[in-house]
């Protein structure tokens, strides 16, 4: 799945490697990331910012240091966010769709 990024979110690839991915997301206060899903298993680390996620209509408020894991296939994504956001994404296996 190629998903289409809104202009106020950046993707930097850390790790870009069949077996897993690393990437480091930047997103811009006001953006609403578009709810998604994909083969690959997922752990996202906020690094600043904060973040309500939605996982198969689960909601987890996450602040910086803490992180979370989202199977693979499952709906996800993070809601309006209401600051700026940095955080890595960590996909096993990795993603060949950026």
């Amino acid at each position: 799945m190629n998903m289409k990024l809104p202009p106020t979110v950046t993707r930097e690839i850390l790790v870009g490697e069949s077996t897993c991915g690393l990437v480091r997301m930047t997103v811009q206060a006001g953006t609403i990331p578009p709810c998604h899903a994909h083969p690959q298993a997922q752990i996202d680390y906020m690094i600043s910012g904060c973040a309500d996620v939605n996982v198969a209509g689960t909601i987890t408020h996450l602040e910086p240091g803490e992180s979370i894991y989202i199977p693979g296939g499952v709906t996800h994504g993070f809601l309006v966010s209401e600051e700026d956001q940095e955080f890595l994404e960590f996909f096993v296996p990795g993603r060949d769709d950026f």
